[in-house]
């Protein structure tokens, strides 16, 4: 009995077809959508002096919060690939006429999709949320912290280290700043102002990766101090004045979305939550989007062999096309069962499983078709 489910050529064979354009679409549309974000990376390197392993770290959670989206359309272009090529290549036809039936090809990538719909599980109830929060986390952390470049000469700058700093000509390449005005509030009740000449700014490696910190040389100016509680006036004239400024992580406050609650969390909002209200609605959508999503590819199995079964020479620029219009068409049908869901006009469950019900009825009529 086990020799039947033994997997044979047939099996090694087809699910090589399936795996390789697999894979290679895994990493072409992380790549693609990596681009998209190149230069909010490049400006959290250059502007904001985010350190290399930080951003590695960044890019690695923006990657993983890409998987759930990247697995399936993935998967569902390596059907399509697969079976044209094989469509193309006549070799189904080979199959076919050798008593291999069209359910017998798809038996072992079913046991593809159940790997990837599991991983898809996993990735869409755990891993991602406590990614996309750590991302997120980062990202406004990050935001927070001032540095050097955010000077601007001829203006009134407020986001340099807490303090109001007017410099009439600044050099970015050696950091040197000409004829500065400085106003210290962050002490209320004894603000101070400082003109000089000359200014240099001197980058310090902070304690934390997400802070910032700064030694301000300034060079034949004066202090001006007025302290209140005193009643008195003071001006200090200096060759040389250096002024430590330091800036720690940015507070993490954040707004946390739905889609960055763990699963158990998210169970446990649905729980306690008053049934019918509309953050219940929104995380029951939410939690049963996580399964629709990740149940996907099975469907995407007899989408991918009944679409992938025409005889045409551009099978790959075929394969992305047909791919293109299922998933346009599939997000377009979630997004408008998440605003149903979330007005109460449709039950969450319904909702986010519409999509899948949808492409199970499309992917029948094109599985029949392949019965020739």
């Amino acid at each position: 009995m086990l020799t039947k489910f033994m997997p044979k050529k047939l099996d090694w064979y087809v699910l090589t077809e399936v795996t390789a354009p697999f894979l290679g679409g895994i990493i072409f549309f992380n790549f693609v959508f990596l681009m998209f974000q190149i230069l909010r990376l490049a400006d959290f390197f250059i502007v904001h002096g985010v350190s290399g392993w930080l951003l590695t770290k960044m890019t690695l959670l923006m990657v993983l919060t890409f998987m759930p989206m990247v697995l399936p359309v993935a998967f569902l272009i390596g059907v399509l690939i697969a079976f044209g090529r094989l469509s193309a290549d006549s070799e189904l036809i080979a199959l076919k006429a050798s008593g291999i039936s069209i359910l017998r090809m798809a038996a072992p990538i079913l046991v593809l999709a159940s790997g990837v719909a599991a991983l898809s599980l996993i990735l869409n109830l755990e891993w991602v949320p406590l990614g996309d929060h750590a991302f997120k986390n980062i990202l406004f952390r990050v935001s927070n912290t001032k540095i050097v470049s955010s000077l601007k000469e001829g203006t009134f700058n407020t986001g340099f280290f807490d303090l109001l700093i007017f410099t009439d000509k600044f050099d970015s390449r050696h950091n040197r700043l000409h004829r500065v005005f400085i106003y210290d509030e962050r002490e209320p009740s004894n603000p101070v102002a400082i003109v000089a000449q000359e200014g240099e700014i001197v980058s310090v490696k902070p304690s934390s990766d997400l802070g910032a910190a700064a030694v301000l040389k300034l060079f034949n100016g004066n202090i001006h101090r007025n302290e209140a509680a005193a009643d008195s006036y003071q001006k200090i004239d200096f060759g040389e004045y250096r002024l430590f400024l330091k800036v720690e992580e940015g507070v993490d406050t954040g707004t946390v979305k739905p889609r960055m609650i763990p699963y158990r969390d998210l169970m446990k909002s649905i729980n306690e939550l008053t049934p019918g209200s509309l953050y219940h609605r929104e995380f029951r959508a939410e939690l049963w989007r996580r399964f629709s999503v990740a149940l996907s590819p099975l469907i995407f199995v007899f989408l991918g062999i009944g679409y992938g079964t025409v005889r045409t020479r551009a099978v790959k620029v075929g394969a992305a096309l047909v791919a293109f219009v299922i998933i346009l068409l599939y997000w377009a049908i979630q997004a408008a069962g998440t605003v149903l869901a979330s007005d109460g006009r449709l039950n969450p469950v319904f909702a986010m499983l519409l999509p899948n019900f949808i492409l199970i009825l499309i992917a029948i009529r094109g599985f029949i078709s392949a019965f020739w």
